[in-house]
């Protein structure tokens, strides 16, 4: 088994070793061959027109193909440079097309940017102004424009950093800072707005009734005779049966007669309020009821000590009888 594993080996290594064999043979050949051709030497001559010496030299193939070589890949570097710097100038012209555009969009940009700061600047007063009515007091104004830590992004600390940005980097940030504490002055006087807009609802705030002022709050001459009265409410003149509304949300007192004031309804409201309506020709709400502002309670009439169709209109903050005219003079 030894002796037949062997014999193959050796013929395996003789077959290699003759194809190695042939094959450097056939290499030598064909290199000797390419060797000799390219030492053939070639008889480049220069003849003149006249009678002058002719001039010739002698070179080889290798010398030949090695210039042709070169050539072609000159020419091919060449025209690899020219084509690339034709595209190089093209990509120049678009990114300079780009570019110009791009600072077009920019003056558009500061032009706009500096338009909202003007505008921005021109809106300080109104805010501080409304600022200070809802706040109550001048000392919180200087407050609205100072930044609490954290609520806007640091500016850049380095001055290489600062040298680069455009000067509408900066104004931006002037922008945002402004907005952030116009944002924050608004909010405080929403909710100031809300609570107030709260306690309008919940207040007189209303007019009784349609119709036009026939008697104000205060002392006035007496319509039944002569001398001066204390008059503690206002009159509303209106035809018989005009509705008689409540002036704000509240609970019914009382009704019925009322001596002088008539029929009358009493409502008590929020806050220390309580409002009388008089001279009423007809009430349509009983003591204990639940009103809503606006509600019809009862009409218009001529009852008790009146001289005409109207509706007496009193507004008491605790015992005391108040003007009710500020809680209505939006109105007329």
């Amino acid at each position: 088994m030894k002796f037949t594993i062997k014999r193959y080996q050796n013929s395996f290594k003789m077959k290699v070793s003759e194809n190695y064999y042939v094959l450097k043979k056939r290499y030598s050949k064909w290199w000797d061959s390419f060797r000799e051709k390219g030492h053939e030497r070639m008889t480049v001559m220069f003849i003149p027109h006249n009678e002058k010496k002719i001039f010739n030299f002698q070179i080889s193939k290798f010398t030949v193909s090695f210039f042709v070589i070169l050539f072609l890949i000159v020419i091919g570097t060449s025209s690899y440079a020219i084509i690339k710097n034709a595209s190089s100038k093209r990509e120049e012209q678009r990114l300079l097309m780009n570019y110009k555009d791009i600072r077009s969009n920019l003056l558009r940009v500061e032009k706009l940017t500096n338009s909202i700061f003007k505008q921005l600047e021109g809106m300080k007063p109104d805010i501080e102004e409304v600022y200070e009515l809802s706040a109550g007091n001048s000392e919180d104004v200087e407050k609205i424009w100072k930044i609490a830590n954290g609520e806007l992004e640091a500016p850049p600390e380095k001055k290489n950093e600062k040298s680069i940005l455009p000067d509408e980097f900066l104004t931006m940030r002037e922008l945002q800072k402004d907005l952030l504490c116009s944002t924050n002055a608004i909010k405080t006087v929403k909710n100031f707005v809300d609570v107030r807009s709260k306690v309008i609802n919940d207040t007189p705030s209303i007019i009784p009734n349609p119709g036009h002022i026939t008697s104000l709050f205060g002392w006035r001459r007496s319509p039944f005779g002569f001398g001066r009265d204390y008059h503690a409410g206002i009159d509303i003149a209106a035809a018989s049966g005009t509705p008689i509304c409540a002036t704000a949300p509240g609970m019914v007192v009382s009704t019925g007669w009322g001596g002088g004031y008539g029929y009358m309804v009493r409502l008590r409201h929020k806050y220390g309020y309580e409002t009388i309506y008089g001279h009423c020709s007809r009430v349509v709400v009983g003591p204990g009821a639940v009103v809503k502002k606006g509600q019809v309670i009862a009409y218009v009439g001529q009852t008790g000590s009146a001289t005409g169709n109207h509706c007496h209109y009193e507004i008491r903050l605790g015992d005391t009888a108040i003007n009710p005219y500020p809680y209505m003079s939006r109105i007329w």
